[in-house]
């Protein structure tokens, strides 16, 4: 325990009170207004970080109102004459930009002195937080700086609460940034050696907005971990050093804000460049092994962030295909990894290969699983690769072509007897054969408009409107207003328009119907429109038309073709009276 020494505190109690409040010697001359010349000079565009290092801007004096006290004071002993023994900020940058360990002779008797601390926010960036130990690693001369260890040394010698070497960045872009990130960035596994001898933590986690995967801006997203910025920036002996060292071992489970692992941060970075691939999957695979050694039950691919992806789902949302394909294809021959392996050769015989796969998290029996984000999320073609090309042929042939053909042969009785119903409409319903067939059909049509409208809710918007405009047809038919006949057309071409999903199916038709399908739907329902019109207009013979080379618009492209070309006016009776004549022919 720290005891009191002629009414003042000892050693201990002093760092105590230092970790809460900070000293300050300095005299009102030393301290002069910031410029707003200054001010200005650290903010870039908007939206733009900072640099946490410039030769062409000075760091930020514009520090916010603190409360400080001196300990040493004492009354009658006030003096205005500055301290040739002082150090502020800039005198410390300087010496250790230049790496010049003589500069700082006398800091530990002056910190000492002042009960002052390395940490303070006097020997920080204003804007940043950049402490004097960042400022050394950010300027190395051949990879070294003499004045690093000093200032560990210093900052142990001086008992500081908060030791100098885990100190963050504390603006909004790099915060969480320690020194041991940079010591990483710099590619040094002497000083990452000597900053974690240091006491540094391992599990610092840099999540400022620079360090942040965004749409737009500046960013460079690693993990947020020194584990994964070593991992995603190629530097295996860092790697294996921060696992293995004595002092505090980097967690391979240890996730970041997004919940992502290293495994995840490596899937985030792959390009799918051949150097990227070839590296990334080389140290995906040493995380791998690196786990087994410290406990060979950890499976490190099955963790999920915070969105519920582990790698492999992951690498199928964001369309990494190379280092997907690695994954569900990887191989390890050594019997002492073989276990990592997802795939196993069973037996080979000249070109032919029999082999096993791992179809966790592949299958859509699991949540989140590969072929459900393939499916709904993705434009990428994984669905190629082995095994998934082959699962999904054993699953067509087994059920799905059924189901299918199913659903098609349903679909087209419906938009059959939709068409006929359509076509025929009597005034008055009579009990006959014909006005039973009807009624049915009728109801049947409203029974599939109901199903389409709750089937779709989630689906295809295209299939909604359709539904939809089929249920208000048949409100305005009751209504008896001559309106429904406008709607009911509109929801009968949209119905024929949509047996394009089913050409899919078709060894023939499918590749046309994928590539009429990249086109955005406002673009295909044009053009499928416009075809559908113009042969109901070529082969009703009811309007008056001129040979002529047409023009069709269609959101902003032009497309030329040779084709009747009625006006507006005639084109929309045309269209209505191919649906609706037999109505017309009986109320005449």
């Amino acid at each position: 325990m720290d005891n009191f020494t002629n009414g003042h505190p000892g050693p201990g109690q002093r760092n105590r009170l230092m970790g809460l409040l900070e000293t300050d010697d300095s005299i009102q001359e030393d301290k002069p207004a910031s410029s707003k010349k200054e001010e200005r000079s650290g903010h870039g565009k908007k939206g733009e970080p900072r640099p946490l290092e410039t030769p062409y801007q000075k760091e930020s004096s514009d520090f916010p109102p603190k409360v400080k006290i001196n300990l040493n004071y004492r009354p009658g002993l006030v003096s205005n004459q500055k301290d040739p023994n002082r150090f502020d900020r800039d005198r410390l940058f300087s010496a250790v930009s230049r790496g010049s360990p003589e500069a700082l002779d006398g800091l530990l008797e002056y910190l000492r002195r002042t009960s002052k601390f390395l940490t303070n926010s006097e020997y920080t960036d204003a804007k940043t937080g950049k402490t004097c130990l960042m400022k050394a690693l950010l300027n190395l001369k051949n990879g070294k700086n003499d004045t690093i260890p000093l200032l560990l040394e210093i900052d142990q010698k001086t008992q500081n609460p908060r030791p100098l070497v885990n100190v963050a960045c504390s603006d909004c872009y790099y915060r969480g940034q320690t020194a041991l990130h940079i010591a990483i960035e710099k590619r040094s596994l002497d000083l990452v050696k000597l900053l974690v001898e240091n006491g540094a933590d391992v599990h610092a986690r840099a999540h400022g907005e620079f360090f942040r995967k965004k749409k737009e801006g500046v960013y460079f997203y690693f993990g947020e971990l020194p584990l994964s910025l070593a991992a995603c920036t190629n530097q295996l002996e860092v790697v294996e050093y921060l696992l293995n060292n004595p002092h505090q071992k980097a967690r391979l489970q240890e996730q970041d804000t997004q919940g992502n692992t290293v495994l995840h941060a490596l899937v985030m970075i792959a390009d799918d460049t051949e150097e990227n691939t070839k590296f990334v999957s080389t140290t995906y695979v040493e995380i791998l092994k690196a786990g087994v050694k410290v406990d060979p039950t950890w499976k490190l691919e099955e963790i999920v962030n915070y969105d519920g992806l582990n790698p492999l789902q992951l690498a199928a949302k964001t369309g990494k295909v190379e280092i997907f394909k690695h994954i569900i294809q990887r191989e390890i021959k050594d019997p002492v990894y073989r276990h990592l392996s997802r795939k196993f050769t069973e037996w080979t015989y000249g070109p032919i290969h029999v082999c096993l796969y791992d179809l966790s998290s592949i299958d859509s029996f699991e949540e989140n699983s590969v072929l459900e984000i393939l499916a709904y999320s993705s434009d990428t073609p994984m669905v190629v690769l082995e095994p998934l090309n082959k699962l999904l042929q054993q699953k067509w042939e087994t059920f799905a072509s059924k189901r299918f053909y199913f659903s098609f042969v349903s679909y087209l009785s419906f938009m059959i007897i939709f068409t006929a119903i359509a076509y025929y409409q009597p005034l008055r319903v009579k009990f006959t054969a014909g006005g039973f067939l009807w009624v049915s059909g009728l109801i049947i049509i409203l029974l599939g408009g109901i199903y389409l409208i709750f089937a779709q809710v989630w689906g295809s918007i295209v299939y909604f409107i359709q539904a939809f405009s089929l249920l208000l047809s048949a409100v305005l038919y009751g209504a008896s207003s001559e309106n429904y006949v406008a709607v009911m057309v509109f929801s009968l071409l949209l119905g024929w328009v949509n047996m394009l999903y089913y050409t899919r199916g078709f060894q023939r038709t499918g590749i046309y119907s994928v590539m009429i399908q990249k086109v955005s739907t406002w673009k295909k329902l044009c053009m499928k429109s416009f075809w559908v019109v113009s042969r109901s207009i070529e082969e009703s013979g009811t309007t008056k038309t001129s040979q002529s080379r047409g023009e069709m618009r269609c959101q902003g492209r032009i497309l030329i073709t040779t084709c009747v070309k009625p006006s507006g006016g005639e084109r929309e009776m045309c269209v209505l009276k191919q649906f609706g004549n037999s109505h017309t022919r009986e109320m005449t």
